[in-house]
């Protein structure tokens, strides 16, 4: 794989967090554990443990239900776009790191990402609800779908290299 290659997925698994803030780490992290995406050389080795797959697994779970309820903040708001940043950049550095490449400008890009896609599906959400009159938790469930769909992708891009 290039260098932009990565970095594209970097930033792809950020998308992801820009969608859904703990799907992407928790992706990863089960990835990780499996031995799918290889982070044990890097510091984001701890995303392989058991009990951290488990833990962002649960939060993402919670997310997704979360998401569907009326009275949840909208994305773009300061604190739930600084958690998409933030797990955009994680998931992203640890892209990066599983091929060896700089987990700083993966974890930008990973956070670039969750912004661009915050806002992008924040905009897609609203205009499908008030343009077509496609009910919030239809275009919340489709979400979910590009999420899963998006993220497994990425992911099965990664294998460890052969040694």
């Amino acid at each position: 794989m290039t260098d932009a290659q990565v970095y594209a997925g970097a930033a792809a698994m950020g998308a992801v967090a820009g969608m859904r803030s703990f799907s992407a780490p928790a992706m990863v992290s089960q990835a990780a554990k499996a031995g799918r995406i290889a982070v044990s050389h890097s510091k984001l080795g701890f995303l392989q443990s058991p009990k951290a797959a488990l833990a962002m697994s649960a939060l993402a779970v919670g997310e997704a239900i979360a998401d569907k309820l009326p009275f949840m903040p909208n994305r773009t708001q300061a604190p739930g776009l600084l958690a998409r940043a933030v797990t955009g950049g994680i998931s992203g550095a640890a892209i990066s790191s599983a091929r060896k490449k700089s987990p700083w400008i993966g974890a930008v890009a990973g956070a670039v990402g969750a912004i661009a896609a915050a806002y992008a599906f924040y905009h897609l959400r609203r205009a499908a609800k008030e343009k077509l009159h496609i009910p919030d938790t239809v275009t919340a469930l489709l979400e979910d779908a590009i999420v899963a769909g998006g993220g497994t992708f990425v992911l099965s891009t990664l294998r460890p290299e052969s040694a």
